[in-house]
């Protein structure tokens, strides 16, 4: 009988349960030692008994996310199909996410019962959660674009609108659209496929290529979108949840002290940092153009502060423009109070753009920038950026979680606008 191990990681991970060497039930969990502790209790069921009585081994592997947990869950369940995996749950209750057999893949989430239709192709699973793979599709989805759409039409559907899906793929009179098309859409499909199957970093390393390649050709354009697919991709494994648990069970404890010491350290500067403002930018090819501020206070999210701005007078993609004018209307709010530090998300021509419009009496604002791709901050002042990976954790994660949450709040004001305009056209029309 196997005994519950005494040094369990708070982390996400794969677990199984091994008779001698032969895996007899594998598993996924958010945190492992919650999870695993449930099997040990006095509670657990007779199935849950059986096997802890069957099972010689308990061994686990650490991932960098629920994520690539469930990914890894589900290549492992196929590869050894573990015996208590069906005893402890219904073969029916497994997903799968099956592509259909066209010229333009649809992707779905079906059940084991819905496989044998002849409709689907390419088919990976079993996957053990359907609210979590539901997750990670919709994530990639925003990076490699597809249809879900159950019939042709006449318009475009709202997932064009958003950025989710290309477009000539279920449009009637796209639907003998061209070589070009075709392979644009099915190279969506194989990266999807390729992540989902365990192949991630193979994934990166190509896109990394490609956009040295383009870089070099100064195809900027097509450099931008391998970075910011890159980054989308890196952000999906992140484990996003973990980190704002640590940060808020650090700040509970009374670490906030220590990070905003070592703040003020890094800025040079000895007065205090008490209220620190996040600001990011979304938008598609410069349409319905957002902006957005995150505020927080004594490192905490203070919500009911955050404030999101419609980009009024700049016109196409121009992300520092956007930047100096979200500043100069934020600054003439007075009554909002003034930050002790700014954190934009982008680099040195972001903060210059938005120093450029710091008003008499903004003197005591710290300005900084955090670039995503490179995980720097570029601190006013100072000519070298600093590596985010050579602050102390707690400091590192507190940046990220300002940057990403000025990113989450300006995404979905963008998503909003670009609903309301889908609507108000296709009213129109």
């Amino acid at each position: 009988m196997v005994k519950k191990p005494k040094a369990i990681p708070n982390s996400p991970g794969v677990y199984i349960f091994k008779q001698r060497k032969t895996p007899i039930y594998i598993g996924k969990a958010a945190d492992l030692k919650k999870r695993l502790a449930s099997y040990f209790r006095r509670s657990a069921g007779d199935k849950v008994s059986r096997l802890r009585s069957e099972a010689t081994a308990l061994e686990w592997i650490q991932t960098s996310s629920e994520i690539e947990a469930l990914i890894r869950e589900a290549e492992l369940v196929k590869r050894h199909v573990p015996k208590f995996n069906v005893l402890l749950r219904d073969d029916k209750s497994y997903f799968y996410v099956a592509f259909t057999r066209e010229v333009f893949p649809r992707v779905f989430i079906v059940h084991k019962t819905n496989l044998d239709n002849g409709r689907y192709g390419r088919i990976i699973g079993p996957f053990t959660s359907g609210s979590a793979l539901r997750s990670t599709l919709k994530f990639l989805r925003r990076t490699f674009p597809y249809c879900t759409c159950a019939t042709a039409h006449k318009r475009p559907c709202l997932n064009v609108q958003i950025g989710r899906c290309f477009g000539y793929c279920c449009i009637r009179k796209n639907q003998k659209t061209g070589i070009k098309n075709q392979a644009e859409y099915q190279k969506s499909i194989r990266n999807i496929i390729a992540i989902l199957s365990g192949e991630r970093k193979r994934i990166l390393s190509r896109l990394k290529r490609d956009m040295r390649e383009a870089s070099k050709k100064q195809d900027f354009e097509s450099a931008g979108r391998f970075r910011n697919q890159i980054q989308n991709i890196e952000n999906i494994f992140r484990h996003r949840l973990m980190l704002e648990k640590i940060i808020r069970f650090r700040h509970a404890s009374g670490a906030w002290s220590r990070i905003e010491t070592r703040i003020r350290q890094l800025l040079g500067d000895a007065r205090p940092v008490w209220r620190v403002e996040g600001y990011d930018i979304s938008n598609i090819s410069g349409t319905e153009a957002t902006g957005s501020m995150v505020v927080f206070v004594n490192g905490k999210p203070a919500r009911h502060e955050y404030k999101k701005f419609k980009i009024k007078t700049v016109r196409g993609a121009n992300d520092v423009a956007m930047h100096r004018e979200v500043m100069a209307r934020r600054l003439a709010h007075t009554e909002w109070g003034l930050p002790d530090l700014i954190l934009i998300d982008g680099g040195k021509p972001q903060l210059n753009a938005v120093r450029t419009v710091l008003r008499p009496g903004n003197e005591t604002i710290r300005l900084a920038a955090l670039a995503k791709r490179e995980e720097e901050l570029y601190i006013e002042g100072r000519t070298i950026p600093v590596r985010l990976d050579s602050l102390p954790p707690d400091t590192m994660l507190f940046f990220q979680r300002v940057r990403d949450e000025s990113h989450r709040f300006a995404k979905k004001y963008h998503h909003k606008l670009r609903e309301i305009a889908y609507r108000e056209n296709r009213h129109q029309n």
